[in-house]
């Protein structure tokens, strides 16, 4: 097998996952699935040969680390408004904004003070969106497999990606607790089943919603 310049090759073997790869050599799991196209990462076989390595990708300056996807109707200020937060904090954190949004268009929300939780309940396969206590929506979910359970407890999120691909859909919102995150998926039919390797997986049209209003910091619970 013939891996790109700069990754290397390797052997999987019994008891591997993707997300376990990621955890013990360090590399990003978006970057072992961009290298591996053709890479099933719900049926891996023992001696299958993948590619290891990192890519360098364009990075948008963004200290809070939070991301949001202008979509039709929006505003300067009505997305100001949706994070309690004002025009010209959306504009001191976008320096080359103007008015003139497009859809489709990165911006970058410094942090907001107001923080979501998340509540995640494995057995109804649920995720929950709490603002000062109250429910304000629900989502259907997929979570992990008999073998490869959800971990339960209290988490935080810690990064935002755009458009990971493969089996993590759209959006990637990673957790605190190593190589697990909140994602869409490339299998629809999944979702309401525990069908995953331990990730909680999302339709992408939900995890687009819920990735515009997150925050790194936002607090996730998974629950029995």
């Amino acid at each position: 097998m013939s891996c790109p310049i700069g990754s290397s090759t390797y052997e999987i073997r019994p008891g591997d996952t993707l997300a376990a790869i990621a955890r013990t050599t360090g590399i990003p799991l978006d970057d072992i699935l961009t290298l591996n196209p053709f890479v099933d990462p719900e049926n891996l076989t023992v001696g299958q040969t993948i590619c290891l390595g990192t890519i360098n990708r364009p990075i948008i300056p963004c200290e809070s680390g939070n991301y949001y996807v202008v979509r039709r109707g929006d505003s300067v200020y009505s997305i100001a408004r949706s994070f309690e937060l004002t025009p010209e904090d959306i504009f001191k954190a976008n320096p080359n904004l103007t008015q003139n949004l497009y859809i489709g268009q990165i911006l970058c929300i410094p942090q907001n003070p107001v923080l979501l939780e998340f509540r995640i309940n494995i057995s109804a396969k649920t995720l929950s969106v709490y603002r000062e206590g109250n429910i304000i929506k629900e989502y259907p979910i997929a979570t992990g497999k008999p073998a490869t359970p959800t971990p339960q407890g209290v988490f935080t999120i810690i990064n935002k990606q755009l458009n990971p691909g493969g089996p993590y859909g759209t959006r990637w919102l990673g957790l605190s607790i190593r190589g697990y995150g909140i994602h869409g998926t490339n299998a629809p039919e999944s979702i309401g089943t525990a069908a995953s390797n331990g990730c909680i997986r999302m339709f992408n049209s939900d995890i687009e919603e819920l990735f515009d209003i997150t925050n790194t910091g936002t607090v996730v619970r998974i629950l029995p």
